[in-house]
């Protein structure tokens, strides 16, 4: 009689694509959401199960609302694609507000 070997768990593998890049390497989720928050600030974007693979947990949407909150001088922008998925993207807004912009070829002295 052959005996079974136990199952072998599976390496953690990683969801990548255009819009996600690699699981982030930090001790715990905080520190995770902290270093894809300024991931996003610096331009990148993802999508809902890249933040989830990022973080390493299952919220990746209901942590995005936290970050429309708590996001000042940002907005989140999303962008839906063909399968359904959506893209999510910080934007910085524009605060160089002036009291006369767009008014110049209105030949105003």
């Amino acid at each position: 009689m052959k005996k079974r070997k136990a199952a072998v768990a599976a390496p953690i593998s990683t969801y990548k694509d255009s819009h996600n890049s690699e699981r982030i390497q930090a001790d715990t989720q905080k520190a995770r959401k902290a270093i894809v928050l300024e991931m996003l600030k610096g331009g990148m974007q993802t999508t809902a199960m890249g933040l989830n693979v990022m973080i390493g947990g299952n919220d990746a949407r209901r942590w995005m609302t936290e970050v429309r909150r708590k996001a000042d001088g940002y907005t989140v922008r999303t962008y839906p694609l063909r399968d359904r998925r959506v893209v999510y993207r910080l934007e910085r807004i524009s605060t160089d507000y002036n009291l006369f912009s767009g008014q110049e070829d209105a030949g105003h002295e």
